[in-house]
């Protein structure tokens, strides 16, 4: 499912073409490391990711093949984002939502196109969001924005798994999980700990 999603929310939704500059949010999760790789492999001039700890930025750069990553925690997305895209992006694959999609219409070029998928960063707020609060630009650049649930995109499905299959076998495209043993009574701490980042890739609990 997380790879359908990647494969279907960059391809369909994003209509990502080879030499787009891509950045990807939450890029060390499970739909987003696997975004950053397809991207790469389709030809992207440029693939960005934001994650949450240095051990993750490590991780998408040296094992995933990311041309660069941040940890949003180390100062504002927008200055992060722009010293990293200059020239600006082409596609901006949304798993967080708030300051990271602020960001991403602040560096998106015109034309450019935004998959939202997620926006795990407002998932526990008590309060109602402040922003995005540059929403004027979607005008000015004619930019594109499309959620998608992944379940539009079953007909995908064979194509999906024949090239991603492919890329796995050959270890082109590589992905990580985060499994916690114990079952369901670990299933909150878990799921908790989804929310917080402390996962790398799907985080998954045994049964």
């Amino acid at each position: 499912m997380p790879g359908l999603t990647a494969y279907a929310g960059l391809l369909a939704t994003a209509e990502f073409k080879e030499g787009d500059a891509v950045f990807v949010s939450g890029a060390a999760g499970a739909v987003g490391q696997l975004v950053g790789q397809i991207a790469r492999l389709k030809g992207a001039s440029c693939v960005i990711g934001s994650a949450g700890s240095p051990e993750k930025v490590k991780y998408l750069v040296e094992e995933l093949g990311f041309d660069a990553a941040f940890n949003y925690k180390d100062g504002p997305v927008a200055e992060q984002l722009a010293e990293l895209a200059p020239d600006g992006i082409d596609v901006y694959f949304d798993n967080v939502g708030g300051e990271h999609l602020e960001a991403a219409i602040d560096s998106l070029n015109v034309g450019g196109h935004i998959t939202m998928c997620g926006a795990i960063s407002q998932y526990n707020d008590a309060q109602a969001p402040t922003g995005p609060r540059n929403m004027i630009q979607i005008l000015g650049k004619r930019l594109t924005l499309r959620g998608m649930l992944v379940g539009d995109h079953k007909a995908l499905q064979q194509q999906f798994v024949a090239e991603v299959g492919a890329w796995i076998a050959s270890g082109e495209l590589k992905y990580s999980e985060t499994v916690v043993e114990g079952g369901a009574r670990q299933a909150p701490a878990a799921f908790l700990g989804m929310l917080r980042g402390d996962n790398t890739g799907k985080m998954l609990v045994t049964f």
